[in-house]
């Protein structure tokens, strides 16, 4: 689908690479898209590795992600560089 400017994930999917997947629906064909994504500590186990593609993007990470990055831990699992590059 051409001319899709804005994804909004209201319930954030269980990997990074399903992360991955949802947002590439934007800014494709050198357009530019932007991507929101609902984000509760609920989703805590995903902190880090959110935290990780967001780094790896070159993009802004919230204090309050970092936070509940480094207090939870984990990441590392569910993105897989090799698959998106």
């Amino acid at each position: 689908m051409d001319g899709i400017k804005y994804v909004i994930n209201f319930d954030y999917p269980n990997s990074s690479e399903d992360y991955i997947h949802r947002i590439g629906r934007t800014g494709r064909s050198k357009s530019k898209g932007t991507s929101y994504a609902f984000f509760t500590p609920s989703n805590s186990r995903q902190a880090k590795d959110l935290v990780n593609v967001l780094q790896e993007a070159n993009q802004t990470i919230s204090p309050q992600l970092q936070t509940m990055a480094d207090r939870c831990g984990g990441g590392g699992g569910g993105w897989n560089r090799s698959r998106y590059g």
